[in-house]
């Protein structure tokens, strides 16, 4: 019992203690609310309206934490810990003190009873000292300890605690801004507040941040009443102005920023606080190469290029890229539109990207870092030049004197290489059908530009008329990216023309040919009458006066002109010769020989001996004298005359060949139209086409025969103009005959009777067959007729030629012994002239019968030249009395004589061979000397020599009669036969000379042996036979030999080398070889270009050459 009032005493004391510390924490509550919200309110006061700097702010702030600390430590904290008994707290007797001094009854009961209880756990007297704690406890057990402390009593305290609770209420209610301005200011203690001032700043301080080594511009902004006119920025210790962009907005720009960098701002009285501006790192390319490796058909070189993005490289280029990056996480690269693609990293700086080059892009560089993923980009473009297609021209060059050989110089080029170059034909017939494409592979190029020229002879295509034939070059590069391109010249084309056509172009040039030749007769005419009047006015001068010469010039240019249509019409009839070949026209053999010797005929017109004469005349005009000016009048008029008559010949001629052709194509024609119908007509009958296809056949047929039918009448009309007509039938009436049969074949075909117009069609295909045989027999009968008639004035010819042989003869010898001052030397001198006279009968005669005979007339009109020029020197001589110099020209006019009558004695003889032998008739004689072989009037060297050996045995037998006392009477026919023999093997190895020299071949021992035999016919014509006559022909035998065997090796070495040279390319003509020659040195002279030299001067310098090769 006792125990536990003791221990009621304990608890009862430690509630008191509880409600001790219960009365301290409640007083101390009100303490602390009453000194931390009076300082909380009186700071903020202080510094709402004094705006302290930021260290009296800091240590206001401080202190009055501490303050609110300790307040709270020392009134608060303490209490409550020792409420709950934490710490050191009031002991026992310490609040029985407490209590005892309230309670005056248990003052020093409540004290005693702690102390025995202390004694009594250490005295011996345990027992006692517990009942006289017991008896205390019980006295003092009813008094309540709590009750000694009155919590009503801190209503006191409440002066302390609510003035500054009402005084935060109304500042809360009244002034917010002061608690909030002030506590935000206190918070913010390192933070400098301004006072209120007119404005303030206002920067976006989220946005202070810089990519590095960029500008950046600082906006700020001001607001209030008053805005100031400058602002200010303190960077380290230097200071700069604002750039005022508004009243109330200002800027300032930071240059490359490379760090962060403080800042603060001040202006009208205000400064802000201190700001900074962030640098962020960007990442950037320090430096990059790239590696460029060409396609390897270009023939370039691997380079390597240092920071430079835009590229221009050949299509198909590889491209490595390698990066130096700083700052830079990653590297990624984008090519036109495809996706972006990761660089490789190699290191901790270095990226590497590849790309093959094959088109125009543009790529992008994008960098980054953990910052910055797309800091920056950066753009570059890859120009791709691609291997351009290759590039060729060509130039055609068509030879005028061969219309089938065709000449090409051209010039092909590429970028970077040429691998082929052909020559394509394809040939479409006029039949209708196309043959294959032919390629003929040149010369394989080797180099990025060439200049080639090739020949092409159509002749090896063997064309039929109307075919045409269509050709280019094409050349290939060696594009090894894309592949072989190639390129094409433009597509040319030949036509051949069809017979038709040509026959059209050929009547066209005779008429020009006509037209020409009748021009230059008439201007040859006033030309010869002009020299006359000439030569008479000087003979009236005594001196030549500038008129005179003048007109003399008048005269040559007139003659310059006169040779120039002379001129025109040859290129005109070469022309025509020329598409004779090219359409193998020139079936009929004697036909070719007539249009030889028609073109001989025209070069002769063209004599070299008179366009000297012409150059003398012209080049001495102004220095000659009058006797000078007589003879060189009277030898031009003497040209003049001869080129008359022979343009007269050339005329005639020609209009007679015009004829024989016209009536040969007739004859062709006919046949081949023939031909056609009865194919058609067999077509008909088979009905083997549509009967529309039929019908326009039949009618292109009728148009044929038309045209045969008008080509006749001009025929006969052309035949008329001749002076002496050709005996050709009018064959009118039957063409006409032809035609109507054609035409109810054509109304049958309408009418779709197949039958009985296959009948009409047969029936005048038969007509013109008949009809064609009979032109062909009517032409043949009349070349025998005329071959009959040409005979018998031959006949009459050799007699009268011999009778004025005979007669010169005699004349000649009794001028020997006849004094010149004496009646019988005049008489002589009348028989000379007589026998000139008779001979201009006889020359008439020959002049008719060589214009039928072609082959002859040549000869005949050159010995007839020869015997006028002997006759006309021979008189003039006997009329000064000078009997030597006549005897010479008499002697030579003899021999021309004799050659002249042996040459048709020959003729005779092959006249009467042809007659006897029942040939078809030739149209002409041979001529002397043909024997059936070698070209005309030109015998080989073979038979030459034989003919000089018989003439060698011949002079041999005559001398040996000489030697046994035969006279020379009757041995006079033998002597002139021998030297026109020798005249005419004279000439015979003299037009052999002049063939070898067009060929290159001429023999200087072949113009000696020509001297020697000169001379023996001068000795045979004087009846001189001698030993060393005998001996001069025996050496000219033996030369001639010597000859032969020299021309029978070359023959053979000529034959060993014709297949070869039957391979061979015709040679270019000269102008276009010199023409490829200067291209070739002009451009050959800048293809020295410098190794040195880049790819870009070196393309611009092969551009150049390109250009200058045009």
């Amino acid at each position: 019992m006792q125990r536990d009032n003791y221990r009621l005493l304990i608890e009862k004391l430690d509630g008191f203690i509880r409600k001790y510390y219960l009365n301290q924490l409640l007083r101390g509550s009100l303490y602390t609310v009453g000194v931390v919200l009076g300082l909380f309110i009186l700071l903020n006061v202080l510094e709402y309206y004094f705006y302290f700097s930021t260290g009296v702010r800091t240590a206001m702030l401080w202190g009055f934490l501490l303050v609110a600390g300790a307040a709270c430590y020392r009134w608060v904290a303490l209490p409550l810990l020792h409420y709950f008994r934490l710490g050191q707290v009031i002991t026992h007797e310490q609040a029985a003190q407490i209590i005892g001094a309230h309670f005056g009854n248990v003052k020093d009961k409540l004290l005693n009873i702690l102390q025995l209880k202390q004694q009594a756990n250490n005295a011996i007297y345990t027992e006692l000292i517990n009942a006289s704690i017991e008896q205390k406890s019980e006295e003092i057990k009813l008094v309540p300890f709590r009750a000694a402390i009155d919590l009503k009593k801190n209503r006191k305290y409440l002066r302390y605690a609510l003035p500054p609770v009402f005084l935060l209420l109304f500042l809360l209610l009244g002034a917010p801004n002061i608690l909030h301005e002030g506590t935000m200011r206190l918070w913010n203690s390192t933070k400098k507040f301004e006072k209120p001032a007119p404005f303030r700043f206002v920067l976006n301080t989220q946005a202070l941040r810089a990519l590095q080594f960029t500008d950046f511009v600082l906006e700020v902004g001001v607001e209030g009443s008053a805005l100031p006119n400058d602002l200010f920025i303190e960077v380290g210790s230097v200071q700069y102005r604002l750039t005022k962009e508004a009243p109330n907005r200002f800027t300032y720009t930071f240059s490359n920023v490379q760090r962060d960098i403080t800042f603060r701002l001040f202006g009208g009285g205000v400064e802000s606080d201190d700001y900074t501006l962030r640098v962020v790192r960007r990442p950037s390319i320090m430096a990059f190469r790239v590696k460029v490796q060409f396609p390897a058909y270009i023939g370039r070189t691997e380079e390597e290029l240092a920071n430079v993005g835009d590229l221009v490289v050949p299509q198909g280029t590889q491209l490595n890229w390698f990066f130096s990056a700083q700052h830079t996480d990653q590297l990624d690269m984008r090519f036109g539109e495809e996706t972006t693609v990761p660089a490789r990293r190699q290191g901790s700086e270095v990226f590497v990207a590849n790309r093959r080059a094959l088109r125009d892009e543009r790529y992008f560089i994008y960098l980054g870092n953990q910052e910055l993923p797309r800091a920056d980009s950066v753009a570059y473009t890859i120009t791709v030049i691609p291997d351009l297609h290759p590039q060729i021209d060509v130039m055609e060059f068509r030879d005028s004197a061969n219309t089938r050989l065709l000449f090409f110089a051209g010039d092909a080029s590429d970028d970077y290489g040429l691998i082929k170059l052909t020559f394509n034909y394809q040939i479409k017939k006029a039949k209708g059908g196309q043959m294959p494409l032919a390629s003929i592979p040149l010369t394989k190029p080797a180099s990025k530009q060439i200049q080639y020229d090739y020949t092409w002879n159509l002749r090896d295509l063997d064309l039929e008329p109307g075919d045409e034939v269509s050709y280019y070059f094409e050349i290939f590069d060696n594009d090894g990216v894309n592949g072989s391109k190639s390129a094409r010249t433009n597509v040319m084309q030949w036509r051949m023309p069809t017979l038709d056509e040509f026959r059209r172009e050929q009547a066209q040039n005779n008429d020009e040919i006509r037209k020409e030749l009748e021009k230059a007769l008439r201007e040859s005419a006033k030309i010869q009458e002009e020299m006359k009047k000439l030569r008479n006015k000087v003979l009236q001068m005594r001196e030549l006066d500038w008129k005179t010469r003048k007109d003399m010039e008048k005269l040559l240019d007139r003659q310059k002109q006169l040779n120039h249509q002379i001129e025109q019409a040859r290129e005109a009839f070469q022309e025509n010769r020329k598409m004779q070949q090219d359409f193998n026209q020139q079936n009929n053999e004697e036909l070719q020989r007539k249009e030889e010797q028609l073109q001989k005929m025209f070069d002769e017109a063209l004599s070299e001996e008179m366009q000297k004469l012409m150059e003398d005349i012209e080049r001495l005009l102004q220095e000659m004298g009058r006797e000078e000016m007589l003879q060189q009048a009277e030898e031009m008029q003497i040209k003049s005359e001869d080129l008359e008559k022979q343009l007269k010949r050339l005329e005639e001629m020609f209009k007679q060949l015009e004829v024989e052709n016209l009536l040969q194509q007739q004859i062709e024609q006919l046949e081949q139209l023939a031909k056609e119908q009865e194919k058609l007509a067999e077509e008909t009958e088979k009905n083997a086409k549509p009967e529309e296809e039929l019908r326009q056949e039949q009618n292109k047929l009728n148009e044929q025969m038309e045209q045969i039918s008008k080509q006749h009448e001009e025929l006969l009309r052309k035949n008329e103009q001749l002076k002496r007509p050709e005996k050709i039938e009018d064959s009118r009436r039957e063409m006409q005959d032809i035609q109507r049969d054609m035409q109810d074949a054509q109304q049958q075909m309408e009418q779709q009777q197949s039958k009985t117009a296959s009948k009409q069609q047969k029936k005048a295909a038969n007509k013109m067959k008949n009809l064609a045989n009979r032109m062909r027999q009517n032409r043949q009968q009349g070349e025998m007729e005329q071959l009959e008639e040409d005979i018998a004035a031959l006949r009459q010819l050799l007699e009268n030629l011999l009778t004025l042989s005979f007669d010169q003869e005699a004349t000649m010898q009794r001028f020997a012994g006849a004094p010149i001052n004496t009646p019988p030397f005049v008489e002589l001198v009348q028989r000379q002239a007589k026998i000139r006279n008779d001979f201009r009968i006889v020359e008439d005669s020959l002049r008719a019968i060589a214009s039928r005979n072609f082959q002859i007339e040549g000869i005949i009109l050159e010995k007839v030249g020869e015997i006028n020029t002997g006759f006309r020197s021979s008189l003039d001589e006997l009329e000064e009395r000078r009997v030597t110099q006549a005897n010479e020209y008499q002697q030579r006019t003899m021999k021309a004589l004799n050659d002249l009558a042996l040459m048709l004695s020959e003729v005779l003889n092959n006249m009467q061979a042809d007659q006897n032998s029942g040939m078809p008739g030739t149209g002409a004689c041979r001529k002397p000397g043909k024997e059936g072989s070698g070209k005309e009037g030109k015998k080989p060297m073979d038979k030459i020599t034989k003919g000089q050996g018989e003439l060698n045995e011949q002079m041999k037998g005559l001398k040996g009669r000489l030697e046994k006392g035969q006279g020379q009477s009757g041995m006079s026919k033998e002597f002139a036969q021998m030297a026109a023999q020798q005249a005419a093997l004279r000439k015979a190895l003299r037009e052999l000379q002049k063939e070898k020299q067009q060929q290159g071949k001429g023999s200087k021992a072949l113009d000696e042996i020509m001297e020697e035999m000169d001379k023996i016919e001068i000795d045979l014509v004087n009846k001189r036979l001698t030993n060393e006559t005998l001996r001069r022909q025996q050496q000219i035998l033996t030369r001639l030999l010597e000859e032969e065997r020299a021309e029978r090796e070359q023959e053979q070495d000529d034959k060993r080398q014709a297949e070869t040279a039957r391979q061979q390319q015709p040679k270019l003509p000269p102008a276009l070889e010199e023409y490829l020659k200067k291209r070739r040195a002009e451009v050959d002279l800048f293809r020295t270009v410098s190794p040195a030299l880049k790819p870009y001067y070196k393309q611009l310098v092969e551009e150049y050459i390109k250009s200058a090769g045009k």
